[in-house]
């Protein structure tokens, strides 16, 4: 009898976006292993997300696939944290921290003793070069690197991370992540560093192990650029410096530009919308009377598609214009 051939394999449609409130709980499907939570903590960090998700220093990005039924479509979910210096300190970052970082600062949203950076607190410690990240996680619906699925994942991380990370004046990025994970940090370009408690974690299953990297602007300038961890050490200070809601409206418009998507997430009406845009455009042409070329004045019902592409494409292209900058205390 002749040998039959498998069923085609379904064409996945990959995609990538800010993570919402709806999300949350298909996104702590995927919660790791390694991050040692029992079911107590992992319920008391979704209420955390509750408020974390609308926080300026949180920048938590999703994979999905459409070609996936609802409630399986997120492949794979990484979480970032601007933290402020305190907390630098306090989880001995620059050094040689206790493992489970991750954990404690989880504990520490939902206790209250410690409080998010807001959007000026942010821009002030850019603007200076001493903001510091902490990838608190990133994990994936399935982890088989041999999987091309698995590779068309990983691969669009790597753009994802660029899309999140990149415009910041870096001082340090730090990832807690999994010993799962280890070789694709070290293609992300990250450094291992190693915990004060190391060796107690031989003891765990592999799953169960968490790994430490990071990278600092030191051991970043000693790099070639290319990797994602070493791009985004790349900055200069905006031109335009926008506001936070200009800004708010600009981050959510590079994933769907379209009135109809951004209006409940700014919780805007189609007039305050428009409003928004107006501000961006008289912001960008007394900055840059030139910017908009022989799209600049004339009919805003004409002429605004061609200002909101051309602001788009800039601003994908300078990413340090969607990023919070104060040069004052």
């Amino acid at each position: 009898m002749a040998r039959s051939d498998p069923p085609p394999r379904a064409f996945s449609r990959l995609r990538y976006r800010p993570v919402a409130r709806r999300d949350v709980a298909e996104c702590f499907e995927l919660l790791p292993p390694w991050l040692g939570m029992d079911q107590q903590q992992i319920a008391d960090a979704m209420q955390v997300w509750d408020t974390l998700v609308d926080e300026p220093s949180l920048y938590s990005g999703l994979i999905e696939d459409l070609a996936q039924p609802a409630g399986k479509r997120i492949q794979a979910w990484g979480v970032t944290l601007i933290v402020p210096q305190s907390l630098v300190r306090q989880l001995a970052l620059d050094g040689q921290p206790q493992a489970f970082m991750t954990r404690r600062v989880y504990g520490a949203l939902r206790d209250a003793s410690f409080k998010p950076m807001t959007d000026r607190e942010i821009g002030i410690e850019n603007a200076r070069g001493e903001l510091t990240m902490m990838i608190l996680h990133f994990s994936q619906r399935d982890h088989d690197i041999s999987q091309p699925y698995v590779q068309d994942v990983i691969a669009m991380a790597n753009d994802t991370f660029r899309t999140f990370h990149d415009g910041f004046n870096l001082r340090a990025v730090y990832y807690e992540t999994g010993e799962i994970n280890d070789l694709v940090a070290v293609a992300s370009g990250f450094i291992r560093r190693q915990y004060a408690n190391s060796e107690e974690l031989q003891t765990l299953p592999r799953e169960h192990q968490p790994a430490f990297f990071g990278l600092t602007r030191e051991q970043a300038r000693n790099l070639l650029p290319g990797s994602p961890a070493r791009n985004c050490f790349q900055n200069q200070p905006p031109l335009f410096t926008f506001s936070a809601s200009q800004r708010r409206l600009l981050w959510f418009a590079l994933f769907d530009d379209s009135d109809d998507a951004l209006m409940p997430l700014l919780d805007v009406s189609v007039h305050g919308l428009k409003k928004l845009w107006r501000g961006i455009y008289e912001r960008i042409e007394d900055r840059m009377p030139e910017f908009f070329g022989d799209a600049a004045g004339g009919d805003e019902g004409k002429r605004g598609p061609e200002k909101r592409r051309q602001v788009l494409a800039y601003v994908r292209q300078r990413p340090e214009e969607l990023r919070p900058w104060s040069s004052a205390d």
